[in-house]
């Protein structure tokens, strides 16, 4: 079946809003959904372009923002930055490969990036088990690694490497409280979902619980701390890969009130 693709329109929304599983909606899904798609259709940087058959059904999208915005996680000048490529979640989790759905979506976007005049694509990509944006995907496609990071570009002009940006985080105690600080950004379907959560919970908690948010798509924010997703309790940094589940969070703050329960 021939794919083609196409700049993200009314039809698309929802498919890239719920982060393909259209068929898996709930109330806290369809809540992080409308979260992400308000944004998304607020953003004037993100491009996203969608891979669909032929019948016109999707089978995957890119998102694609210069290097300079807060949401790359990169420094650098005159690269495109692909901060997510995303399938039907039901090729992925199927462990199907050489569809050729993520190889058009990068190509959309080499083809994007050039008439935009930018000198190159780069993008976090990842090695061992981690199924996220996979390194041996884009190195097949030409991606160069970038030493030691785990950016790799593709440069068909004379910008220098990116480099990577160094997170800034200070824990600052609230007396008899505990500390909940969270980074995020409606940019990603997982992390709406992980908001909700933690507020819902930290809620819960009433008095004992001061929840800190901050947006990393703010410009300010993104210069002070370059975190783009972070959960730290009492400065202690949680991560589970997933989004942070709500029996998760009252396990972490039970534990954090019995070690140093409010005075």
């Amino acid at each position: 079946m021939s794919i083609r693709v196409v700049d993200a329109g009314c039809e698309h929304w929802k498919y890239i809003s719920l982060c393909t599983h259209v068929d898996e909606e709930n109330r806290d899904h369809l809540h992080a959904a409308y979260m992400r798609l308000q944004w998304l259709l607020q953003s004037e940087a993100m491009k996203t372009k969608v891979a669909v058959n032929e019948d016109g059904s999707p089978r995957g999208f890119i998102h694609m923002t210069p290097i300079d915005s807060p949401l790359s996680g990169m420094k650098g000048k005159g690269l495109m930055v692909i901060p997510c490529l995303t399938l039907s979640y039901q090729l992925v989790y199927g462990g199907k490969h050489g569809t050729g759905v993520g190889r058009a979506l990068v190509q959309a976007c080499e083809e994007e990036a050039r008439e935009r005049k930018f000198k190159g694509i780069a993008v976090y990509a990842y090695t061992g088990d981690f199924w996220f944006m996979p390194s041996a995907f884009f190195q097949r496609l030409g991606f160069e690694r970038v030493k030691t990071s785990n950016i790799w570009v593709w440069k068909w002009g004379d910008a220098e490497d990116p480099a990577e940006v160094k997170a800034h985080y200070e824990y600052r105690p609230t007396p008899g409280k505990v500390a909940v600080d969270y980074f995020w950004s409606p940019f990603c379907f997982t992390v709406c979902k992980e908001v909700i959560n933690i507020r819902q919970v930290t809620a819960e908690f009433g008095d004992q619980v001061e929840l800190r948010e901050y947006r990393a798509d703010d410009p300010k924010i993104a210069a002070q701390y370059s975190m783009s997703r972070a959960l730290f309790i009492n400065g202690q940094r949680k991560d589970w890969g997933h989004e942070a589940l709500k029996e998760d969070m009252r396990k972490e703050i039970r534990e954090a009130l019995q070690k140093s329960p409010p005075s």
